[in-house]
């Protein structure tokens, strides 16, 4: 039980911490005036919840309900920061096929740029309609991480203020594009994990150059989990095919994870969590955080119709597994995305890390 007795230890010094205790040597924590988030469908809040898939009770990539279900959703909650709003919204779905056409839309005062699908500078990412086949039937925006950082500067006259904790979560999609292109024989691994390493080096440049570099002084970088213990990889038959799977899978998550790490280490204003290593200790040692299936999906991945992308873009409590509850500490929503237990997890995580950067 010792990763259960750490986070309580630790909800205990933030308790402690938040009542002021600690002598005058102890450098004043940073107090955040708002929270931005930059990345993927792990820190997305809603950018596709509108048309089709919000009228099918989704909007974010987990099981669907009352708010917070997003980890980003819970450390906004514990920092005393306004719950986050998704910065743009929209679909470019096909109607033929069910599913809305909604025009970019930006909303003033929403910082959660992270969207569904987004890779870190490619626009073409997972879900988006130049895919073609299912990915065009929803039509997802896929801003790059590059672009949102750069509509976030334009929208606050380029400069961050200083006061903001900033968060960084990205890679994820580069890792299933290409995984994709060498099952498919367009690339080879060894250029899949160069393509990542050039990834990594890519958001890391965005991170010096375009957020630190205008102003920003709390920048937490989050790396790619372990994909290769997702659903989406374990459920996988013959096993041979499997092992193959996951060994491919760890190699470019982790090529990615050792260059990023390597590029922006950590400093006065950069704090490294390890999403890689929790994730991986969650499924091992499923007991620790009092989860009851790290295996299988919450999400009935067949409802409702339609679910092109076999998401949990549009599960909520109406659409789960038989006998599968939303109170249940399930991991995994569906084959890759955590369910809002999943999401708590990694919130407390965050928030550890950021207790003993003193930025908590």
């Amino acid at each position: 039980m010792r990763h259960i007795k750490f986070s309580l230890v630790i909800l205990i010094a933030i308790v402690l911490v938040g009542c002021g205790g600690g002598g005058s040597d102890v450098p004043a924590k940073p107090k955040f005036t708002s929270q931005v988030s930059f990345g993927d469908s792990l820190s997305d809040v809603g950018t596709y919840k509108v048309g089709t898939v919000a009228l099918l009770g989704g909007g974010q990539f987990t099981i669907n309900g009352t708010a917070p279900t997003n980890w980003t959703e819970l450390t906004a909650a514990k920092l005393g920061l306004a719950a986050p709003c998704p910065a743009l919204t929209g679909l470019d779905g096909a109607l033929a096929q069910g599913f809305s056409v909604m025009p970019p839309t930006i909303h003033a005062g929403c910082t959660g740029y992270a969207q569904g699908g987004a890779r870190v500078t490619s626009p073409v990412g997972i879900g988006n309609k130049l895919l073609g086949g299912s990915n065009a039937t929803i039509g997802m925006l896929t801003y790059p991480v590059v672009t949102q950082i750069q509509n976030y500067l334009t929208s606050v006259g380029g400069t961050f203020k200083g006061s903001e904790i900033v968060f960084v979560m990205a890679g994820a999609n580069d890792v299933f594009t290409q995984a994709g292109m060498i099952n498919a024989s367009l690339e080879t691994p060894a250029s899949g994990v160069q393509a990542m390493q050039t990834a990594a080096d890519e958001l890391a440049n965005d991170v010096k150059t375009q957020i630190i570099a205008n102003g920003a002084k709390y920048v937490v970088v989050v790396n790619v989990p372990d994909i290769a213990s997702t659903p989406q990889v374990t459920s996988i038959t013959p096993a041979p095919v499997e092992a193959a799977t996951a060994a491919l899978m760890d190699a470019l998550v982790t090529a990615f994870n050792a260059q990023l790490k390597a590029d922006l280490p950590d400093s006065a204003n950069v704090l490294n969590v390890d999403a890689y290593a929790a994730s991986k200790d969650e499924v091992q040692n499923p007991g620790n955080y009092l989860l009851t299936n790290v295996t299988k999906t919450a999400c009935n991945l067949t409802a409702p119709t339609p679910n092109p992308l076999a998401s949990s873009l549009v599960c909520n409590a109406l659409n789960l597994n038989t006998g599968v509850l939303p109170t249940d500490h399930y991991l995994f929503a569906d084959n890759v995305h955590p369910t809002p237990y999943g999401h708590s997890l990694f919130a407390l995580y965050v928030l550890q890390a950021m207790t003993n950067k003193g930025w908590y």
